[in-house]
């Protein structure tokens, strides 16, 4: 039954001086095992031991989530939002007292991001789930949450789940976003959750809340790094990025959170654009989906790279446990080199590195040890390779576009930001299907919203429409 009442108990998170022990999860049974996977940060130190889930554990896991999803689907509705609330209030709670400081340091180590950082992203993953309720009647067929329990109200058609648990990827570019299978749990489907390889802790931390707030046993089940096992047993599978494994077939996958986001630049921009492009940019570090990874300038392209270069200078890259920091590090120093090379070969072929002359830093950031990039606009042709590129720190390429060219030029974008006189580009960016949001006017850089349509809604992938005759809803 569900819990909706006083939290039970559940082991709770351990805290040593050296490596976490950060546990998978067996619903809610934490698996560690006798040699547990090490994580490490930059410098080849532990920061987390992972416990493994093996493949006949994770049999077991999706075998008892599908025994849970009508007990999911038949939780009361207050009882059910209330216990996400809760369990959000939990780790909110824990943030505020500084519990979780250990892990915040152990999660900025093994991803490269600076610890403030990290902290706001399990702060906004929580706030997230507090508003589940909101995010998911924006995605009903009638606007209300009751539609994922009773499948809809229509006497033609019923609105039902299109599978009985769903696999789940976090993504690696920013990885404390948890957002997309919280709201497929949140839609109460059964999670099978695999976490990304930097960030085994902000996902550890959600599933602990959750249990405690009353989840029922088996709605999420978690592992560390891949697990070819539950994406076989699943009936859906969620999976960042487009590199999608040769076992999934197209119409069990969803993919999200590619990214390649722009922004156009047209006449009379407003005087406070700079900033907030520049804002956009570094948002999340860099590394979100929504960042501006390219900016399609139809005037003077040399003047916009200039002034945007200025913004970027007011960032420099600081130690990660800088209160200011804004700037990500590379735990993997050959993935800094190999993307810095690919940088400066555009940079030998003409393109001009604007920030270098802004701020008379290098490229190539060492600092304490740690390896960073420093933040980068890069003027060149638009038909260059980095051009419309998504590179995981604050980058942005700018090119001249002529006006004709604007609509081709954005093809491809999750987001495209129109800002100063574009004339009637926004509504062609938005009758072109390569685009999945255009923003314009006072809203140039709205970036993310839980309630916008977002790669589509999430609720379309999980859920189907059925003819039902005669018509009952049920």
């Amino acid at each position: 039954m569900l819990t909706t009442g006083a939290e039970r108990a559940v082991p709770a998170a351990p805290e040593p001086a050296g490596p976490l022990d950060v546990p998978a999860y067996s619903g809610p049974r934490p698996v560690m095992s006798s040699r547990p996977q090490a994580l490490h940060d930059g410098a080849g130190r532990p920061v987390a031991r992972l416990g493994a889930a093996g493949r006949l554990v994770q049999f077991r896991m999706a075998e008892e989530a599908e025994k849970t999803a009508r007990l999911l689907r038949g939780t009361d509705d207050d009882a059910w939002f209330g216990l996400l609330r809760r369990a959000a209030e939990r780790l909110t709670a824990r943030l505020d007292t500084g519990e979780l400081d250990p892990w915040l340091r152990a999660l900025s180590a093994a991803s490269g991001l600076p610890v403030r950082r990290a902290a706001r992203g399990i702060r906004t993953v929580a706030d997230d789930l507090k508003s589940m309720e909101e995010i998911l009647a924006a995605q009903s067929p009638d606007g209300t949450v009751a539609a994922y329990r009773t499948g809809g109200g229509n006497p033609r058609w019923s609105w039902r789940p299109a599978g009985r648990s769903v696999h789940v990827r976090v993504p690696d570019n920013f990885p404390t976003i948890n957002i997309e299978w919280l709201q497929a749990l949140a839609a109460r489907r059964p999670v099978l959750l695999s976490t990304s390889a930097r960030d085994p802790f902000t996902a550890v931390l959600l599933t602990e809340a959750l249990y405690a707030a009353g989840l029922p046993d088996h709605a999420v089940s978690l592992v560390h790094g891949d697990a070819p096992a539950l994406r076989r047993l699943a009936d859906q599978v969620l999976w960042p990025g487009e590199e999608v494994p040769a076992d999934l077939p197209p119409g069990k996958v969803k993919t999200y959170h590619y990214g390649r986001s722009r922004a156009v630049v047209g006449d009379a921009p407003p005087e406070d654009a700079w900033q907030r492009l520049a804002r956009e940019a570094f948002a999340g570090c860099g590394r979100l989906c929504t960042n501006i990874s390219s900016l399609v300038v139809l005037g003077d392209a040399e003047e916009a790279a200039g002034l945007l270069a200025r913004e970027f200078a007011a960032r420099p890259v600081l130690p990660l446990d800088d209160p200011a920091a804004a700037v990500p590090a590379f735990p993997d120093r050959a993935v800094r080199d190999a993307l810095a090379t690919r940088i400066e070969r555009e940079i030998a072929a003409g393109a001009v590195d604007v920030t270098e002359a802004a701020t008379g830093v290098p490229l190539r950031v060492d600092l304490d040890g740690t390896a960073y990039l420093r933040p980068t606009v890069l003027l060149l042709d638009a038909g260059s390779p980095l051009f419309g590129t998504e590179l995981p720190f604050p980058f942005t390429a700018v090119a001249h576009v002529p006006r004709s060219k604007a609509v081709a030029a954005c093809a491809g974008s999750l987001i495209v930001s129109v800002l100063g006189e574009a004339g009637a580009l926004v509504r062609a960016l938005a009758e072109e299907p390569g685009v999945d949001k255009v923003f314009g006017g006072e809203e140039f850089d709205r970036g993310y919203d839980p309630c916008d349509p977002h790669e589509g809604y999430l609720a379309d992938f999980l859920f189907k429409k059925k003819a039902v005759l005669p018509g009952t809803g049920a």
